[in-house]
């Protein structure tokens, strides 16, 4: 059965099909107009400090997602995509070498906590920019030596002086918070998006695409209206996007904005050639339904594109009311065929989500004050793609309870490998990094063009305020296995009044010029207080990370 979640999902979507790929009833589909290029960001920002301040929230409240319950008959067996239940979870080992990457380069603070809770940080790397979006605020550094470049400016600074249509408009006057940013390797571009509210509790998801690799440069701006069958309005929340070759794929999750009962994931694929052109764009949405909850899709890393006509993969949590669990949930979608392939079970070892008494609420322990969120209940972005040509890896993670623990006791960190050789995924390797009774969670995963893997995180505990760490591991190493851990940051506050809020996410990204170094960004706690959260931005490269061919499909 299907159980309560919280709310979050993302996306899905691509070319081709896999064999189990069908057409779906009931695909929404819209077309944006033709965007309008804009000013530049730097002169829109300008104007956006001069408008009268907007009202900001708070304490951005977590609506529950609660899916409806799902016969396990529904889902496909295992099949050549299900892996296999064989691959150990391997434990944090004390004996491991420290994390092999002589430490951080540049290592900063980011946007600072203004007035309002959780922090919801994300993050891209350009080929001389890094742009953190943080809560409703965005902020450009130069990536030689982290030097403030643009902002902290409003998210909605970036669609100052859009107007011709209702949703233009809402794009201009409203920011709901958590903005995202991301940027497309291939095309030199970067992605800005977020949410507004307008008339008649129209939702709306704005998109801005850069003009060309500079992010204080010129976008072209579109408003995208979510709404349900019928055109009845929706709520949402959770909103994420992907980079794949044919489409961005926007995922999230919908609720009814009346009394918020839980509608279901919904993932949108909008058509990328269109967007980076500034043309008229087909935008293609489907409803997962409401028996699953949050999803990932898979998100583009390094040179190598997928293979042609290849699909995206969508992965969702797996587990009962217990908060106990032992798959994963695969789909795979065709933006370009509108196909979505049925939902196939992927076994991994046994695990507890974080906070099962809250199905992964608040239980995060601090130094004498209000438990921290975990967000249990889903996976964290993002679920990193990259092609080694012989064949492909996904890497992801999720946060739970530790083994042995008790119930809503200290968590860690479950991750995973998958890797798809000759049109196959299964499990290639997995484990749960928990190496001492602190808690691990809020996690983000990637990995490098040579196969090394590197995963950042918070850390709280009862004598430990909420900082921030990292650990990985390199190719040649056994599976399962990761290094001793390296510090970002340390708290030294704790965080109090904000109603457990933490996260909403983490972004762990991969440098497009080198594809060797690690960029990770996160919050932590330097003083007691009720908004006194700040974001720490660090990078890394693996000692054995070398420019050149991708390394060969080994381990």
């Amino acid at each position: 059965m299907k159980t309560t979640h919280h709310l979050a999902a993302l996306l899905l979507a691509l070319p081709g099909g896999a064999a189990c790929a069908q057409p779906q009833p009931g695909a929404i589909e819209s077309v944006l107009p033709p965007a309008l290029a804009s000013a530049p960001l730097s002169e829109l920002a300008t104007r956006a400090r001069a408008a009268a301040p907007r009202a900001r929230r708070a304490v951005f409240y977590l609506r529950m997602v609660r899916p409806e319950p799902r016969a396990r008959a529904a889902l496909a067996a295992p099949t050549a995509d299900a892996g296999h239940n064989g691959v150990p979870d391997n434990p944090a080992v004390p004996g491991m070498p420290r994390v092999s990457t002589g430490g951080t380069v540049l290592n900063f603070d980011g946007v600072g906590a203004g007035t309002a809770a959780p922090a919801n940080v994300n993050a891209a790397v350009g080929e001389t920019q890094y742009v953190q979006a943080v809560n409703d605020q965005i902020a450009v550094y130069r990536k030689r030596d982290g030097a403030l470049l643009l902002g902290p400016i409003d998210s909605n600074a970036v669609f100052a002086a859009f107007g011709g249509s209702a949703g233009a408009e809402a794009c201009r006057r409203s920011a709901q918070g958590s903005p995202i940013v991301q940027y497309d390797k291939a095309a030199r571009r970067w992605i800005v998006s977020q949410t507004a509210a307008g008339a008649g509790a129209v939702l709306y998801q704005c998109i801005a695409v850069s003009r060309s690799p500079d992010a204080t440069g010129s976008y072209w701006r579109y408003a995208l209206a979510l709404r349900g069958a019928g055109q009845a309005a929706l709520a949402g929340e959770a909103f994420r996007l992907a980079v794949w070759p044919d489409a961005y794929y926007l995922s999230l999750v919908t609720f009814d904005p009346a009394g918020d009962a839980y509608r279901g994931a919904r993932v949108c694929a909008l058509g990328r050639a269109a967007l980076l052109a500034g043309a008229r764009a087909v935008v293609r949405c489907r409803d997962l339904g409401p028996a699953f909850g949050p999803a990932l899709a898979a998100d583009l890393d390094g040179a190598g594109a997928p293979p042609r006509d290849s699909p995206n993969y969508l992965i969702a949590l797996d587990f009962g009311a217990d908060g106990r669990g032992e798959h994963l949930i695969l789909w795979r979608h065709s933006f370009t065929r509108d196909t979505l392939g049925a939902p196939v079970r992927i076994p991994v070892a046994p695990f507890t989500i974080a906070c099962p008494g809250s199905m992964g609420g608040a239980c995060i322990e601090q130094a004498g004050a209000e438990r921290l969120g975990a967000l249990g209940d889903r996976l964290m972005p993002r679920l990193a793609y990259r092609n080694f040509g012989k064949r492909a890896s996904l890497v992801v993670n999720h946060s739970v309870q530790q083994p042995g623990a008790a119930r809503d006791g200290p968590v860690g960190v479950r991750w995973y490998e998958l890797r798809d050789e000759a049109g196959a995924l299964a499990l290639y390797q997995q484990g749960t990094h928990a190496p001492d009774a602190n808690s691990r969670w809020m996690g983000s995963i990637a990995m490098d063009r040579m196969g090394n893997i590197a995963l950042g995180y918070s850390v709280a505990g009862g004598a430990t305020p909420a900082g921030v760490r990292y650990t990985g591991r390199l190719r040649t190493q056994a599976p399962g296995r990761l290094e001793r851990e390296e510090v970002v940051v340390n708290g030294t506050g704790v965080q109090h009044g904000a109603a457990g809020r933490w996260g909403d996410q983490s972004a762990m990204t991969l440098d497009p010029v080198d594809d060797c170094t690690f960029w990770y960004t996160q919050q932590y706690i330097p003083t007691t207080g009720r908004f006194t959260w700040r974001t720490r931005i660090a990078n890394f490269t693996f000692n054995n990370c070398r420019a050149g061919p991708p390394a060969p499909p080994g381990r």
